[in-house]
C-alpha cells in the first residue's frame, strides 16, 4: 500500500458522497424542487467542509500549500512515475465532480433565467392593471355583459 493511501482513501470516498450529493443537486434542478435543494446545499456545504481539510491534509503530506492543484501534487507525489491506483481513482472523481459542478451551473442559470423571465411577465401584467392590490385579477372584463350590449 502506497502511504498516501492514508490520506486518498478517505479524500476518494468524500469525493463519491460529494458526487451522489450533486447528481440529487442536479435532479432537484431540473425538477424545480426547491424545498430539496435547500437541504442538498446544507449538506453540500459539510460535505465541502470535509473535502476542503483532507484535501489540506493531502496537500499538508505533500509538503504543498492547500490550495495547490492536482497536476502539481501529482507531480509531487509521482515525480514521473506511474501513480497509484487511489491516485487514479482520486482524478477520476475531482474530474467528474468539476463537469457535475458545470452542469449544475448551467441548470441553475436556466432556472434563473425562467424565473426572471415569469417576473418580466407578472411585472408587465401588474403595471397594466391586470392586478390589483390584493393579487387577484381586476374586473377589466364584464364577463355579465353580452356581446350583443358591447
Amino acid at each position: 500500500m502506497n502511504p498516501l493511501d492514508t490520506y486518498l482513501n478517505p479524500l476518494n470516498q468524500q469525493l463519491e458522497n460529494f458526487l451522489a450529493l450533486l447528481e440529487e443537486e442536479a435532479i432537484a434542478l431540473a425538477s424545480g424542487n426547491s424545498e430539496l435543494l435547500g437541504e442538498l446545499t446544507q449538506q453540500r456545504q459539510i460535505i465541502s467542509q470535509q473535502l476542503a481539510e483532507a484535501w489540506r491534509q493531502l496537500a499538508e503530506q505533500l509538503g504543498l500549500a492547500a490550495d495547490t492543484g492536482l497536476p502539481a501534487m501529482r507531480l509531487r507525489a509521482f515525480s514521473g512515475a506511474a501513480p497509484s491506483p487511489s491516485w487514479q481513482r482520486l482524478e477520476k472523481l475531482t474530474h467528474e465532480a468539476s463537469r457535475l459542478n458545470r452542469v449544475n451551473g448551467r441548470l441553475i442559470e436556466e432556472q434563473m433565467r425562467r424565473t426572471q423571465a415569469a417576473m418580466q411577465v407578472l411585472q408587465s401584467a401588474s403595471s397594466r392593471g391586470l392586478y390589483g392590490s390584493d393579487g387577484r385579477m381586476n374586473d377589466l372584463l364584464n364577463t355579465t355583459r353580452s356581446i350583443d350590449s358591447a
